[in-house]
């Protein structure tokens, strides 16, 4: 894993110290927020929800008459340190006409600085941000800036959405976020001189991570909560919940990582600008998987677990259009 350490996140932490889918509904201060009409990878294709029998990470396939896309869904989150047996994506690997590397959010250095900057005006609180809370998110927050060494009103300037972020994320007081350690190890092994026939890669767009952090300034109320609450998630889970759910993953234990709690991505799944950008990129990986299904042979895609496996996501999207779709299991 590639562990972007964003220094100047740590001076905002000093900062705050001292100061084609379905209808989507509005997310605003009407009322709860339904996720089932927001959120595009909060509920899954159960019969698509499958371990894996052989070994390592679990994987789908796509076919039609002389063509099969083998289809690897990976988490959004894996730790540095986390062995996979890479012997099955070898031998897919090996051969393949393309490598169909799916959406991944973008992390751009330059532009963490400068939000960390000016972030102040994006996420600044009309007024103390632990007032506008009930008591149980408000302790739960309380507890967690007591255990990040933190007064407990080193947060009551910016907005929860953003508080959420910054908990879930914190790390010995800098922000740290983990991205693209598995993805770029599939690149670096389709680039491997020991793969006798080595694929073309194709990288589909991104999201931008900065940009989606911006949106969440301007959320309403019910929105901010449940992203404060989706931090804390997050957080309570510490290092070791994301490692014993990635290393579930290596297992091909499907059915365990999907129902492991979401942590932060749960709120950004769940804010509609956001929402949309995640739909494209399904749309995105369906367009490239079916264009590959055009060229005799065989082809890799490496998409998201939860877009994968989604209803109305990218395995559902295929099986609508005609190809076969087979589950780990088969």
């Amino acid at each position: 894993m590639i562990k972007r350490r964003l220094a100047a996140c740590a001076a905002l932490l000093g900062l705050l110290a001292a100061s084609p889918a379905p209808a989507q509904q509005a997310v605003d201060a009407s009322g709860p927020i339904d996720l089932h009409r927001v959120d595009p990878e909060a509920n899954l294709v159960e019969e698509l929800v499958v371990n894996a029998r052989l070994p390592g990470p679990a994987w789908w396939k796509v076919s039609d008459a002389d063509t099969t896309v083998y289809v690897l869904g990976v988490p959004a989150m894996v730790p540095n340190d986390l062995k996979v047996d890479d012997s099955v994506l070898r031998r897919r690997l090996d051969g393949a006409n393309v490598l169909i590397m799916g959406q991944e959010a973008e992390v751009g250095v330059m532009r963490i600085v400068a939000l960390a900057m000016g972030g102040k005006r994006y996420f600044i609180s009309d007024r103390p941000m632990r007032q506008t809370l009930p008591p149980d998110l408000r302790a739960r927050l309380e507890a967690r800036l007591a255990a990040m060494k933190e007064k407990p009103d080193s947060m009551d300037e910016v907005k929860p959405a953003f508080a959420g972020f910054l908990v879930a994320h914190s790390q010995d007081g800098s922000v740290s976020i983990s991205l693209g350690g598995v993805t770029d190890r599939i690149r670096q092994i389709a680039r491997d001189k020991t793969i006798a026939k080595r694929p073309r890669i194709q990288n589909l767009p991104g999201y931008s991570l900065v940009d989606a952090i911006k949106t969440l300034g301007g959320a309403p109320q019910p929105l901010q909560a449940l992203c404060l609450d989706a931090g804390l998630r997050q957080a309570e889970s510490g290092e070791g919940g994301i490692k014993a759910t990635a290393e579930r993953w290596a297992r091909g234990e499907v059915r365990e990582v999907v129902s492991a709690d979401r942590g932060f991505s749960r709120c950004l799944a769940s804010t509609p600008s956001i929402a949309g950008e995640l739909r494209e990129g399904q749309a995105d990986a369906v367009k490239a998987i079916a264009a590959a299904l055009k060229q005799p042979g065989k082809a890799v895609a490496v998409i998201e677990l939860r877009s994968l496996l989604a209803e109305g996501g990218v395995l559902e999207q295929l099986k609508a259009k005609g190809f076969t779709v087979e589950t780990p299991g088969v």
